[in-house]
């Protein structure tokens, strides 16, 4: 571990604080809850359960280790789960988590990795392993960890070319960190590869549990039961990105007036500038949140804002067409399987990196279809909804989207066996 690297850790505790200062002008919850994110109170103690704890830095990850939470608690009916976070909206969907499993979960901030936080963190919560989601190497924490024998496993582990590129010219503090997980789940070949030329050692491929999806039936059913009673075309912009909707907006004029448009932001802080966007072009809209009678809303707006979070199954099940936010911007697509697994076909716009492979599996299968602007994604949902082809690729879609399950199973005896050998 470089000592540069700890003192610099160390300075960096003030700017920190202005970091969240200035995010929490935007989101007032960045104030809330500082004693965990610089270790001024104690972390939830132990109990006499042996306790997993899993780290996901944000919404995504949170949302994506569900799966793996919900086969560790029900395979280890006497443990507990300590579920750590970095934003407040990964707080929120970890309430929602704990309110799933009473008694089970618990949860705190991860706090900043200097290696006095770390330690404390460590010394006060006692897990018996650790778990991190995707991409979050964090030196101190992890040489804390090595310290005191605690087995961590990176798993849905990723590594992109440029992340890779730029870890390495930090190696000598990076590559003691990747070495220090004692397992490795990869999403895929390439990202072992890369992984492995950044120190990591003991690497599976294992798939994405992102792509694992599981609609929560509870949230289909009510949609299925709104959707009815709707009786609308609904076109779905999911997980849109900035500088997306204003496009698509501007594109509804292609699109059947009988169709309502259900908008999901990918992102919770630009739910208010989302809603600008439809005042200032004198759209009819409501915003989910504050609706009290939503079917009545439904039937006479063009938009819903859809402005809730842990609600993706609802949301999808809603949809007739899927136009995939974060690909018709720079941003490498959001996860196109979620509407996928509900049945909902999607239409994709140019940018998929983030999704390469199954978003060329998806347009091969029948499942999606790529375009290369809002303007003609809007005409292709038009003339999907009229066409009478939508039963046939709903179809597909759950055939595409079920031929990439299977990655929580793998991920799950591996960590399991990980698990039982650790006292």
């Amino acid at each position: 571990m470089s000592r540069i690297y700890r003192v610099l850790t160390r300075m960096a505790l003030p700017i920190a604080k202005m970091y969240l200062r200035y995010r929490a002008k935007k989101q007032p919850e960045y104030l809330e809850h500082w004693d965990e994110r610089f270790g001024w109170c104690p972390f939830p103690a132990p109990t006499s359960r042996p306790r997993l704890w899993l780290h996901a830095v944000s919404v995504g990850e949170t949302l994506a280790s569900r799966s793996l939470m919900a086969e560790f608690l029900k395979r280890y009916p006497d443990s507990e789960i300590l579920l750590t976070c970095m934003t407040p909206t990964g707080r929120q969907i970890g309430k929602k988590m704990m309110d799933a499993w009473p008694g089970r979960i618990t949860q705190c901030y991860l706090p900043y990795d200097t290696p006095e936080l770390t330690a404390r963190f460590l010394d006060q919560t006692h897990p018996k392993m650790g778990i991190i989601m995707e991409t979050e190497v964090w030196p101190n924490l992890m040489a804390a960890a090595q310290d005191r024998a605690l087995p961590v496993v990176l798993a849905n582990a990723r590594e992109s070319e440029k992340s890779r590129r730029q870890a390495a010219r930090f190696l000598s503090v990076m590559q003691p960190a990747f070495a220090a997980f004692s397992l490795v789940l990869a999403q895929s070949e390439e990202d072992k590869e890369r992984l492995a030329s950044l120190g990591a050692r003991n690497i599976r491929v294992c798939g994405s549990v992102k792509f694992d999806i599981r609609p929560d039936a509870a949230q289909q059913n009510e949609a299925f039961a709104l959707k009815a009673k709707i009786a609308r075309p609904i076109v779905l912009l999911a997980s849109t990105r900035q500088g997306e909707e204003s496009p698509l907006l501007d594109a509804l004029d292609v699109l059947d007036p009988k169709a309502l448009i259900w908008l999901v932001p990918r992102h919770p802080q630009r739910f208010d500038e989302v809603e600008r966007l439809l005042k200032t072009r004198g759209i009819a809209y409501t915003r989910k949140s504050v609706t009290p009678d939503l079917l009545e809303a439904a039937r006479r707006v063009r938009v819903v804002l859809a402005d809730t979070l842990g609600e993706m199954s609802f949301n999808c099940a809603l949809g007739d067409v899927c136009l995939m936010g974060g690909s018709f911007g720079n941003f490498g697509s959001q996860n196109l399987i979620e509407p996928a697994a509900t049945g909902v076909p999607v239409i994709v716009g140019p940018s998929t990196f983030n999704f390469a492979k199954p978003a060329q599996d998806a347009v091969r299968l029948g499942a999606a279809c790529r375009v290369k602007t809002p303007r003609e994604a809007m005409e292709l949902a038009d003339r999907w909804l009229h066409d009478g082809t939508l039963s046939e690729r709903s179809r597909k879609a759950r055939a595409f989207a079920a031929s990439y399950t299977g990655a929580t199973e793998k991920m799950m005896e591996e960590i399991a066996r990980l698990w039982e050998k650790t006292t």
